[in-house]
């Protein structure tokens, strides 16, 4: 568990540090007051390269959910993991720490949030199937046979299974941020945001 508790601190710290670092970034490309980064041309290329890093990290779910039964290569999974999180770090550096529009306030809290629970979804997979392999190794140990070891696991995975329902919450608060990222993006382009 202290593997563990490190690790957590660490994202912590790591996702603290990133966001201190991109609204610095946004503060130090601002040229004045008046002239803010995030109101440049500049800033909204930023924002639509980090749109479409987002957009690409939906490659894996689309394809898991059209084939749910094919495995795919852990590679998919990591690109997913580290696009869906560069790409909402390029938004940060685009929307600055400035929050005068309610609409694409509310676009970055959703974008935090569904940031914030893959990364607890992630976390609690992996602690999931750190708990199973270690009571796995356990019960072989004690010389127990496979069936045995399969019959007293089975609570474990079905606990395993369960945890797997913070998709229930991570689905539906990516609707939510895509919904309003289309709403804040169709804004922009009316009102010559861009």
């Amino acid at each position: 568990m202290a593997t563990l508790s490190r690790r957590i601190h660490l994202v912590i710290w790591l996702i603290v540090f990133s966001m201190i670092s991109a609204w610095t970034i946004e503060i130090l490309l601002s040229t004045s007051p008046d002239q803010l980064f995030g109101h440049t041309q500049m800033a909204h290329i930023v924002g639509w390269v980090g749109l479409v890093m987002i957009g690409l990290a939906f490659v894996y779910p689309i394809k898991r959910r059209l084939h749910p039964n094919q495995v795919w290569p852990k590679k998919w999974f990591e690109i997913h993991q580290v696009l869906g999180i560069a790409g909402p770090l390029l938004i940060l550096v685009h929307s600055g720490f400035h929050f005068h529009a309610l609409v694409p306030v509310l676009a970055l809290a959703a974008m935090a949030l569904v940031v914030f629970s893959g990364i607890t979804g992630q976390a609690i997979h992996h602690l999931a199937f750190q708990t199973l392999y270690q009571q796995r190794h356990e019960l072989s140990a004690q010389g127990l046979s496979e069936e045995a070891v399969e019959s007293r696991l089975h609570d474990l995975v079905m606990q395993a299974e369960t945890l797997r329902a913070w998709r229930c919450l991570h689905g539906p608060l990516t609707l939510t941020f895509v919904v309003l990222t289309l709403i804040h993006i169709g804004g922009a382009l009316y009102y010559g945001g861009v």
